[in-house]
């Protein structure tokens, strides 16, 4: 820490960071564990701890943003109850009040649909379908998947591939909403997402400082395996 650290009131800890790494490395790790020798099923945890990690990270970036607009008492309470995606599309009004928040566009119904797997997650019930007969001594229940994403709404049949579709989703949000839709720069979203500092909109838009994730290196091989652009932050596809 340096000193100018030390001289503030008030360090803001904000969690952006280590939910993009985790959700990024976890993935990592699901694609180089060896499925036939993961005798305790390792990689199925890894990849239902780095799907959530990518849905959080979108409520994380949504509480950020209404965290910068320094509301208070009980109307920040009322704010505060909206599911993530509202609480995007609130914030953008703020500033850009012409600006659509397209609810029929992908990016939105991608992420809308991955609300519905954390609230699935976060709130477990139990679920039941039909045992359907697959080969001479197999059966199986098929609990579908989201439209979207395509992804399985048992978490007993999440792979690898899936850490991925999510990842991409969720950022892929993230770029056209900060930079597209609230016109935004780089280091204005790295200070709202990153920043140990307060924040407040409109005063950080354009503020210069050192702002930026700190091991964006890290990232390198979802951009160039995956195809993963987190521009957003400054880490950019080639």
């Amino acid at each position: 820490m340096t000193d100018d650290l030390y001289k503030r009131e008030y360090y803001h800890l904000r969690s952006f960071e280590d939910l993009l790494y985790d959700a990024v490395m976890l993935s990592y790790m699901t694609h180089d564990i060896d499925f036939n020798s993961d005798e305790h099923g390792y990689q199925f945890a890894l990849i239902r701890a780095s799907i959530i990690d990518s849905i959080l990270l979108l409520e994380c970036a949504a509480n950020c943003c209404i965290s910068s607009l320094g509301l208070s008492g009980q109307f920040l309470n009322d704010i505060d109850k909206l599911p993530f995606p509202s609480k995007f599309e609130y914030f953008l009004k703020q500033f850009q009040p012409k600006v659509k928040f397209d609810r029929g566009c992908k990016e939105i119904q991608c992420i809308v649909e991955l609300k519905t797997i954390r609230d699935s997650y976060v709130h477990p019930k139990v679920k039941k379908e039909k045992m359907v007969q697959i080969s001479e001594s197999a059966w199986e229940a098929n609990f579908g998947k989201t439209k979207m994403l395509d992804i399985p709404r048992a978490t007993k049949d999440w792979r690898s591939s899936h850490t991925v579709d999510v990842l991409k989703a969720t950022n892929a949000f993230l770029n056209r909403y900060f930079l597209e839709w609230c016109k935004f720069d780089t280091n204005t979203i790295c200070h709202v997402l990153l920043g140990s500092e307060e924040a407040h909109i409109p005063d950080c838009i354009g503020k210069t400082g050192g702002y930026g994730i700190d091991c964006i290196g890290t990232l390198d091989r979802a951009v160039t395996e995956w195809g993963i652009d987190f521009k957003y932050l400054g880490k950019r596809l080639q």
